[in-house]
């Protein structure tokens, strides 16, 4: 994730160590035996173990345990599949104060809680340094330090939990927008043909490894950086020229794993990558990889529903990943909002709004069916190839100051790459909090429990609606592309979805929608409820006017053409899938890391007479950063040229609100003609934009 928050190191208060007396681990296996998968192969093995480590303080709150509803997936699981977590806050909530309770409301080792609901895997990130070389301050987010994570691995292993390391190659958060150097590397020489980072990479990697080992800790699988995107250990790819990039990433990539390799030769290696929905960019990624002969285990993707695509994006980027490289594929990163509410030292990034875009219910039985969900795509995969889910960071308490996302010095060396600016920043609370499996007081929720009983069902229950989750909309439907009324609408069902149920209509609605005009329309859904549909009408000439039908590469491809590109032939214009979209999953995308550069996407247009008005949607980078000196919307009609200028509309990052309308008004056809729209633009290096959603229609 983008922003994360995690924290320090504690000591058990009160804890009582008290042998036997707790059940196993609820995934059946009672011991590390090699249990084969249905492929023949078993990546990895699980010992659980019975210790119950019971503290004093009790917790009374109320949460329905016997009611929690778990369907069972619909294909049988890997007998070795991680049922895991990412845990790397627990040592800063404990030190902040932070208790955790189990269902009876009784202090417990949170691990072994985790361990008794069906975890058998847990995941810590690693940083190189994350302190501040001028008076040791934290950067927060859970001080991911190698003394901070050997606390949390050797309390995990004692509970008979399996160990990943998440090494992200920086001092601090590592993901698609950040990919820091760690700070003792800053002197290091980056160039493509210099091999000191991936040697720096190989040794840190096998020097911590070694360390855990001799403090007794059996690492089981390490992921070679975090949500690399778009690079490793403060490289950044360079998309314009992916073949040197991709050469680069390659050689960090073979170090890391050599390094882990040279250490334990059966510790599994991972390549995580972000935007677990996008088929594209995981295919472009992962054969780039193949063909330089990257000898990694598994691949792993952060999926998080309001963020990175449907279930059915989920299911066919990891089936198609998993077949073109033979490959096991994982879900590492992936969580879901059990409340909206706050205290004071939350900043809660899931919001009530997120429901919508994510598909379920804000609760707990919301959390188990996401889980359930995610869990049942991985269960799909062909040939077994579904090896494991983790929950990022359900243990993440939002306790006091300390459980903070970032200090002060972590945001200075987030967002700017040197701590010493630190006074113009304060504190980040905690982010993640509302989206945990145990609540802010520390107690086990039910959906805690889905781990444990998503292989067999717990109250099992076919899926049904309860209410629809709209009584009235607005819709736009463009008759020029023949689009009809929608086949089904969106209820909420006794598992805390939010799915698409049939909806029908009246004999004469869809012949009323074939003409231009706003209509409302009554729609039945499910058979017994009712949503007033407010139908707007127009008839749209563009063709693909929000890019959804251009594929599923990064290609623009017909009706839309590139007209020019500077450099020549470097990838300037191109499709995006990722959230920057204003609407629907694709937009047009145009940037260039390194040289300036210009572009012109355009497509032609047959009209006949009326007057018209074009329209569409733009958000880039501010005029005050790496601006545009060219960013015009234009139309051609009978070789004279229209245009609007948003060069200086555009103002930066935020999906919707800050995509901007470009409009072009009383365009006036006197006959039947073919004219010309398009988008061009301009820019130094480093500038960015993304435009999405065209209309042009008549006001006749």
């Amino acid at each position: 994730m983008k922003t994360k928050t995690l924290l320090f190191p504690i000591a058990l208060l009160g804890l009582v160590a008290c042998g036997g007396g707790g059940n196993a681990s609820s995934t059946g296996e009672a011991s590390k035996t090699n249990s084969a998968s249905s492929e023949g192969e078993s990546y990895f093995i699980y010992s659980p173990t019975d210790t119950k480590t019971i503290g004093s303080k009790t917790n009374e709150e109320t949460h329905y345990y016997d009611k929690i509803k778990v369907n069972p997936v619909e294909k049988e699981l890997r007998k070795d599949f991680a049922m895991g977590v990412d845990a790397s806050m627990v040592q800063t909530v404990e030190d902040a104060g932070g208790v955790y309770y189990n269902a009876e409301g009784k202090e417990q080792d949170i691990f072994e809680i985790l361990r008794d609901n069906g975890v058998n895997f847990v995941r810590f990130r690693l940083w190189n340094n994350p302190e501040r070389k001028v008076g040791h301050h934290g950067y927060g987010g859970g001080n991911n330090s190698y003394a901070t994570d050997l606390k949390m691995a050797k309390r995990a292993e004692a509970a008979g939990l399996n160990v990943m390391i998440d090494f992200h190659y920086s001092d601090f958060w590592a993901d698609p927008d950040y990919q820091q150097c760690p700070k003792a590397w800053q002197d290091a020489d980056y160039d493509e043909d210099n091999d000191e980072i991936p040697a720096l990479v190989k040794e840190f990697t096998k020097d911590t490894l070694d360390d855990f080992a001799k403090e007794g800790v059996s690492v089981d699988a390490v992921q070679i950086g975090n949500e690399i995107n778009n690079g490793i250990a403060g490289y950044s790819i360079n998309w314009n020229d992916t073949d040197s990039s991709f050469d680069y990433m390659a050689k960090v990539l073979k170090a890391g794993i050599e390094g882990a390799k040279s250490s334990n030769p059966d510790v599994k290696t991972l390549i995580h990558l972000a935007n677990g929905g996008n088929k594209a960019e995981f295919e472009t990624f992962f054969t780039a990889m193949d063909k330089r002969k990257v000898d990694y285990d598994i691949i792993g993707a952060s999926f998080y529903p309001y963020l990175a695509g449907s279930l059915e994006d989920l299911q066919n980027n990891l089936d198609n990943v998993s077949k073109l490289t033979g490959k096991p594929v994982m879900v590492v990163e992936t969580s879901w909002g059990y409340t909206t509410e706050y205290n004071a030292y939350t900043a809660n990034q899931y919001t009530k709004e997120d429901e919508d875009v994510g598909g379920y219910l804000t609760s707990e039985q919301g959390q188990a069916t996401a889980v359930r969900d995610i869990i049942n795509v991985l269960s799909k995969v062909p040939d077994s190839k579904g090896l494991g889910v983790f929950y990022w960071e359900p243990a993440w308490l939002p306790v006091n100051e300390q459980t903070m996302w970032a200090s002060r010095y972590g945001q200075s060396y987030q967002y700017t790459g040197n701590d010493s600016t630190f006074s113009d920043y304060t504190d980040g609370l905690a982010t993640w909090s509302n989206q945990g499996l145990f609540s802010y007081s520390g107690k086990a929720l039910a959906s805690l429990q889905t781990f444990g009983k998503v292989r067999e069902g717990f109250n099992k229950t076919e899926e049904t609606s309860t209410k629809i989750r709209k009584d009235s909309a607005s819709i736009t439907l463009n008759i020029a592309a023949n689009e009809t009324l929608p086949s089904g609408i969106a209820c909420e069902t006794n598992l805390d979805a939010i799915r698409n149920f049939p909806a029908t209509y009246d004999s004469s609605a869809s012949e009323q929608v074939k003409k231009k005009g706003t209509y409302e329309i009554t729609a039945t859904v499910d058979g017994k409820y009712s949503q007033k549909l407010t139908v707007n009408c127009i008839e749209n000439f563009i063709v693909d006017p929000g890019f959804e039908n251009q594929g599923e590469t990064d290609v623009i491809k017909d009706p839309w053409k590139i007209a020019s590109v500077s450099p020549a032939d470097d990838k300037v214009a191109k499709l995006d899938r990722k959230k920057d979209i204003r609407s629907g999953k694709t937009d047009l995308n145009w940037y260039h890391s390194s040289s300036d550069f210009s572009f012109d996407v355009y497509q032609e247009v047959e009209l006949p007479a009326g007057t018209y008005t074009l329209s569409t949607y733009i958000m880039a980078v501010a005029p005050s950063k790496a601006a545009h000196e060219t960013l015009d919307v234009y139309i051609v009609l009978d070789g004279k040229e229209s245009k609007v200028d948003m060069k200086d509309v555009v103002d930066g990052w935020g999906v919707p609100d800050h995509y901007h309308e470009a409009k072009i008004d009383d365009i006036v056809v006197s006959g039947a003609t073919k004219v010309k729209v398009g988008i061009r633009g301009a820019a130094k290096a480093g500038a960015w934009g993304h435009n999405d959603d065209w209309s042009l229609v008549s006001k006749d």
